[in-house]
């Protein structure tokens, strides 16, 4: 008898009961090897699942093990749009393959007419640009279905999308417009709507003025690793010296995340000494304790942690989680309850889950907190976009608006805690938006997305990735100025912002930039 293969992580035979197959084409007829870059399935809760992507018999397999529709998600160049992660529709399965290109056109398409009716603009009008892009969309979407052959499909597939991509931006920048002139109408945008995080490392007169001119939030993060390196060996000189200069500046700060279970965020002792969760769980309360206690009320909100949930350096069951964040909140509120704590979420996108047991997505382990009677006063959300790293595939602006629409419905409001795409292209290539990474790239799509997060009712603030360029900037190359002090033009897009935000809009606020800036990018 044949042994039948393993699924991965499950230690369990792979008996698959779903399997989808797709497609695609060039301009030599069907492709003989797959644009299989960042490939995960999907559920109906829009979170990946587990399964497997292949290439088979010259088309992409795709096999899942429970039963119920799933759908593929896949890096893909959609042309003009960019090199984006996109996904198809939920699907069944059936014997006859799905045409890659079409299905991810027609997802992009439902997503228009979904987001347009629950954002009540469905009656926007033939002649808006996003309903322009639309409804040529949708019109070359049916030259696909009736095509005579699957490699025309697959050219009027592409085609397709590409408009629906841009149908879709188009839109979600046009909710945005509408949102932040009702949230900002009668009163300014706060100062800290907008902030910086700061690599305590690198200091400098020239970086504090400029952190101070622009940034009343400050997000100071306090690497177990670099504070501590060797067990009982704490270098607070760094962090001592911007905290303390953020403090006499009246600047908020939030520090942290203090423990970081993701790839590389603990030190090398720590990882050589936890044999099991109660090891990891006494070690991380005594490093807690140690920063609380130096710098106790200086800071405005601790980050507990991040990567808690995904089980990608430290494997723990859902009830460890929960029992390190409540123990790590109640030692930070210990001397005085009012501090605010916030807990920081990794891969938003959980393309974590992939492989990983017992990994919780990202809402359910919020929710999981939540329920555990654990008080958050918000939830923080890394979004790095654009290099290779797991979790930074790059999205697109509907991308990134839809995602903030599944955290609308939390109890705690939400912070955009680590925001960056990269200023030019690199080796570490995750994607591209609408053209090669350059600065000019970089302030569009940063002052475009920045709006949109804004616009959102349960969004506190934004945090950009790092002030300046340096070995550890994630994604490379994000930071506001370069490695020899020159001012990028997302600097610039940022105090602009501000800038616009910092008074009421009224009646007289003028509010075509965001258009304009959309209309430029394309």
């Amino acid at each position: 008898m044949p042994k039948l293969p393993m699924s991965r992580g499950s230690g369990v035979p792979w008996v698959s009961q779903r399997m989808l197959r797709f497609e695609t084409y060039d301009a030599d007829g069907q492709a003989d090897s797959g644009p299989l870059r960042n490939a995960v399935l999907i559920d109906k809760d829009e979170v990946v699942t587990s399964g497997r992507v292949r290439w088979r018999n010259g088309a992409i397999t795709c096999e899942r093990r429970s039963s119920g529709a799933f759908a593929l998600s896949l890096r893909f160049d959609a042309g003009e749009p960019g090199d984006l992660a996109l996904r198809t529709c939920l699907l069944p399965q059936r014997e006859k393959p799905y045409v890659l290109a079409v299905e991810l056109a027609r997802h992009r398409i439902g997503t228009f007419v979904v987001k347009a009716e629950e954002w009540g603009m469905i009656d926007l009008g033939d002649a808006h640009p996003a309903m322009k892009l639309w409804n040529e969309a949708r019109r070359i979407f049916t030259q696909a279905m009736v095509a005579n052959n699957l490699a025309h499909a697959d050219k009027a597939g592409r085609e397709s999308l590409t408009l629906a991509i841009s149908a879709s931006e188009r839109l979600a920048v046009a909710h945005s417009e509408i949102l932040l002139k009702r949230r900002f109408w009668s009163k300014p945008a706060p100062s800290t709507a907008i902030g910086v995080r700061i690599e305590p490392s690198r200091r400098g007169d020239a970086l504090r003025e400029l952190a101070h001119r622009h940034f009343r939030l400050l997000a100071v993060p306090l690497r177990w690793s670099s504070l501590c390196p060797q067990e009982g060996q704490y270098n607070w000189n760094d962090a001592d010296d911007w905290i303390g200069w953020a403090e006499d500046q009246g600047c908020r700060v939030i520090t942290g995340p203090l423990i970081d279970l993701g790839r590389g965020g603990l030190p090398d002792w720590v990882n050589a000494r936890v044999s099991c969760y109660e090891h990891l769980r006494d070690l991380a309360y005594e490093h807690v304790e140690q920063l609380v206690a130096r710098y106790g009320d200086h800071i405005g909100m601790w980050s507990i942690g991040t990567g808690i949930n995904t089980n990608t350096s430290q494997s723990l069951e859902p009830r460890q989680m929960t029992d390190l964040v409540r123990l790590l909140a109640l030692r930070i509120r210990e001397d005085r309850r009012g501090r605010r704590v916030i807990l920081e979420l990794e891969q938003p996108w959980s393309e974590y889950l992939h492989g990983h047991a017992d990994a919780v997505g990202p809402l359910a382990f919020v929710e999981q907190i939540v329920q555990a009677g654990v008080r958050l006063d918000a939830v923080g959300l890394r979004i790095q976009l654009g290099d290779e790293g797991r979790g930074r595939t790059m999205r697109d602006l509907m991308e990134i608006s839809r995602l903030l629409d599944r955290f609308v419905y939390i109890d705690p409001r939400v912070i955009v805690t680590d925001l960056g795409v990269p200023s030019e292209a690199s080796v570490d290539d995750g994607g591209r938006w609408r053209g090669e990474w350059s600065q000019a790239r970089q302030g569009q799509w940063a002052s475009l997305a920045i709006a949109i997060m804004l616009s959102k009712p349960h969004v506190e603030s934004v945090i950009w990735t790092d002030l300046f360029d340096h070995d550890q900037t994630r994604p490379r190359c994000a930071g506001l100025i370069t490695e020899e002090g020159g001012v990028k033009e997302v600097l610039k897009r940022l105090i602009s912002l501000r800038r616009r935000l910092s008074s009421p809009f009224g009646p007289e606020k003028d509010e075509s930039s965001d258009s304009e800036h959309v209309a430029e990018a394309e």
